[in-house]
C-alpha cells in the first residue's frame, strides 16, 4: 500500500513539474508525453488535482494550468522564510533585554516548530534549537498559536491530539485547556509553568500578519528559578508582548496582541522598535 501511495505522489509531482519546464499551459496529450503516463491514469490524477485547486482547466482551449492553491501554499512558505529573517534582530534585542533565550515558532500540525532563536549568554540557560518540535498544548508558544485556530479547527485539534502529561503541571484536561486558551486570547499572552519540562518556564505572545491572523508565536524561555517572582514575570511578559508586536508591525499588521489595552501595547511596540535601531 505504501509503495502505491508513494508512486501516486511521485506522479503528482511529475505532473506539476511539467509546468515548470514545459510552459504555463499544457494539453492532456502534452502532459502524457512529458510524464509518460497513460491517458486515462493522467486524466484521473488531473481531476483530483482540479478538485483541490492545484490544477485548473481552460474549458475553451482544453489546456491545463497551475491553480491558485499552489500560489497560496507558496505564499505561506515565503511568509515563513520572511519570518525567519525579520525575526532575528527582534529576537536578539529581546534576549538582550531579558537575558533569556528567545525563540519564534509556528504551528505545524499538532506541534510547534521552532524556526528562529537567539540563546541566552547566561551560564544557566535554556537552549532552543531551530527545527525543534513539541506538542502545542504543552508550551506557552503553542498555546498562543492554538488561539489562532478557528472553532472548527480547534475541535479537530482536540479530537486528534491526546493530551499526555509531560510533567505534573501539564494540562491534560480539554475543558481546562479550552478555558485557558480563551483567557490567553483575551489577555494577549501565555505562560508555561513547567508544563513541558520541569525547571523551565516560558512567556509567549502572538505574532500577526497583515490580515491580523496569528502566524507565529514568540517566546522567552528561562529557568524557573529566574522566572518565579511576579514582578520579574510581568517584566518579561511586557517585553515579549512588545517584541511580538514589533515583528507583527514588520509583517504589516495593524493590530497587536491583546485586544484590551491596545494603545498601551502599541506604545510598547513603538518603544521596543526604537530600541532595536539604537
Amino acid at each position: 500500500m505504501k509503495l502505491y501511495e508513494n508512486r501516486v505522489v511521485d506522479r503528482v509531482v511529475a505532473i506539476l513539474a511539467c509546468f515548470e519546464r514545459g510552459g504555463s499551459e499544457l494539453k492532456l496529450m502534452e502532459l502524457c508525453d512529458k510524464t509518460g503516463l497513460h491517458k486515462s491514469t493522467l486524466y484521473r490524477l488531473l481531476e483530483v488535482l482540479r478538485a483541490h485547486r492545484l490544477i485548473c482547466l481552460d474549458e475553451t482551449s482544453g489546456s491545463y494550468y497551475l491553480g491558485l492553491r499552489l500560489f497560496e501554499l507558496g505564499s505561506i512558505a515565503m511568509r515563513r522564510l520572511n519570518l525567519d529573517r525579520l525575526a532575528q534582530p527582534v529576537l536578539q534585542k529581546l534576549t538582550e533585554q531579558t537575558g533569556e533565550t528567545a525563540h519564534l515558532a509556528v504551528l505545524d500540525g499538532s506541534d510547534i516548530l521552532a524556526i528562529a532563536k537567539v540563546e541566552s549568554r547566561s551560564s544557566l540557560q535554556i537552549r532552543s534549537a531551530t527545527g525543534y518540535r513539541t506538542p502545542a498544548y504543552s508550551s506557552a508558544v503553542g498555546k498562543v498559536l492554538l488561539t489562532g485556530l478557528s472553532g472548527q479547527d480547534l475541535d479537530v485539534y482536540f479530537a486528534k491530539t491526546p493530551l499526555v502529561a509531560f510533567t505534573r503541571s501539564t494540562i491534560t484536561s480539554a475543558a481546562r485547556l479550552r478555558a485557558e486558551l480563551k483567557t490567553i486570547a483575551e489577555q494577549g499572552y501565555a505562560l508555561d509553568h513547567e508544563e513541558r519540562e520541569e525547571g523551565v518556564r516560558c512567556v509567549a505572545a502572538p505574532v500577526r500578519d497583515h490580515t491580523g491572523q496569528i502566524v507565529a508565536g514568540m517566546g522567552v524561555l528561562a529557568p524557573s528559578i529566574r522566572l518565579t517572582a511576579k514582578k520579574r514575570t510581568a517584566e518579561v511578559t511586557r517585553m515579549t508582548i512588545a517584541a511580538a508586536a514589533t515583528l507583527s508591525s514588520l509583517l504589516g499588521s495593524q493590530s497587536v496582541p491583546g485586544a484590551k489595552n491596545g494603545n498601551g501595547k502599541r506604545l510598547l511596540a513603538i518603544q521596543f522598535n526604537a530600541s532595536i535601531s539604537q
